[in-house]
């Protein structure tokens, strides 16, 4: 009997489990995610495990856009700006590959290339009428996601590959480099150029959204805090910011600034602040009594921010003549912690002085 002959089988009835025989399923493109944490570093160091690079000072946010084109930018409060900088939305839909998540920071820059925080609050408050008047840049720092699959567990060099590979232009949209283990002369470079800090990340480390990272540490080149705003108290002039911080899981007294000197942010400030008003302060500790009898103090639940300079700590741990840079609604209040600062990791064969630099270092 040929094959033709034969006559064909009968299939089984399917009478036992279904068999494992579904396609994996690609990853869903992610609806939110929060930033990484940096864990604040006492001073720059040497290591070819790690990456250095310029923290760009800014509205640190993730930058989503989907497979249709539509940008969201998230920030650390997990609000979406976007609307406010249409020109980054416009710029993010020529990305190379899509959907993709990048982290990063929005930033103004200054006529010297350097980010200008003060000024990119004013751009904040004008909102997107203030696009032509003071343009911003989105600075990309690492991805997150891209095409059908999250990139968090991938070590962080391999993921600076691919964003090299995303993000080309040198426009509004740029990726800044990074440097390999020489985080004492990028740091002295750095510093030269009035730049407020550096980030050092572990090369082998995966991203850990929303978390506190070992392998993420943020190293200081000036003293500058950022402050929940707990309260404005009306002056004679402007109006002064009541400030303070989290310290085990109390909000204390940090200080209190001078208002903002732009009557656009002063306006925007205001709007904040009424929407935020509450009957009580939700300062603890001693100082509290210091402004209980002022019936000129608004008193705000914590969801402004201030970006403060100093020179140091007092003795209760307040800060040592403050000065405003910037007033925002973009960091995460409780992310505003006093932290003492970690000693840099210990370097296989580390140098204690700085190396001579002869390769560019990616400050431009």
């Amino acid at each position: 009997m040929t094959s033709i002959d034969r006559p064909a089988r009968r299939r089984s009835a399917d009478t036992g489990p279904a068999l494992p025989f579904a396609l994996p399923q690609p990853e869903l493109f992610p609806s939110a995610l929060r930033p990484e944490v940096a864990t604040p570093c006492r001073e720059p160091f040497e290591d070819v495990r790690w990456r250095f690079s310029v923290d760009w000072d800014g509205i640190r946010a993730l930058l989503f856009v989907s497979a249709q084109g539509e940008v969201r930018l998230l920030t650390e409060a997990a609000t979406d700006i976007a609307a406010r900088f249409p020109e980054l939305r416009r710029a993010a839909e020529h990305l190379s590959r899509l959907p993709v998540v990048l982290d990063g920071a929005v930033v103004v820059l200054d006529h010297q290339g350097r980010p200008d925080l003060e000024t990119l609050g004013l751009r904040s408050a004008l909102g997107a009428d203030g696009a032509l008047q003071v343009p911003a840049a989105y600075l990309a720092t690492d991805v997150l996601h891209a095409g059908t699959g999250s990139t968090l567990e991938w070590a962080l060099e391999r993921r600076l590959e691919l964003l090299a590979e995303l993000v080309t232009s040198q426009g509004i949209l740029q990726a800044p480099e990074t440097v390999e283990g020489r985080g004492v002369a990028l740091a002295a470079a750095a510093g030269e150029r009035g730049l407020g800090a550096v980030m050092a990340r572990r090369a082998a480390a995966p991203y850990r959204p929303g978390l506190p990272s070992p392998d993420r540490l943020h190293i200081a080149l000036r003293s500058r805090t950022t402050c929940v705003v707990v309260g404005v108290e009306e002056g004679a002039q402007r109006p002064q910011l009541l400030l303070a911080e989290y310290d085990g899981g109390r909000l204390l007294w940090s200080g209190r600034v001078k208002g903002p000197r732009h009557t656009v942010v002063e306006r925007w400030l205001a709007d904040r602040a009424a929407a935020a008003a509450v009957a009580e302060s939700p300062l603890s500790g001693p100082r509290l009594h210091r402004f209980t009898r002022a019936g000129d103090v608004i008193w705000l639940r914590p969801s402004i921010t201030a970006t403060v300079g100093h020179r140091g700590r007092l003795a209760d741990g307040s800060l040592r003549d403050p000065s405003l840079i910037a007033v925002r609604d973009d960091a995460d209040p409780r992310g505003c912690l006093r932290r003492e600062p970690v000693p840099p990791p210990q370097a296989e064969g580390a140098r204690t002085f700085a190396p001579t630099v002869l390769l560019p270092l990616p400050l431009a």
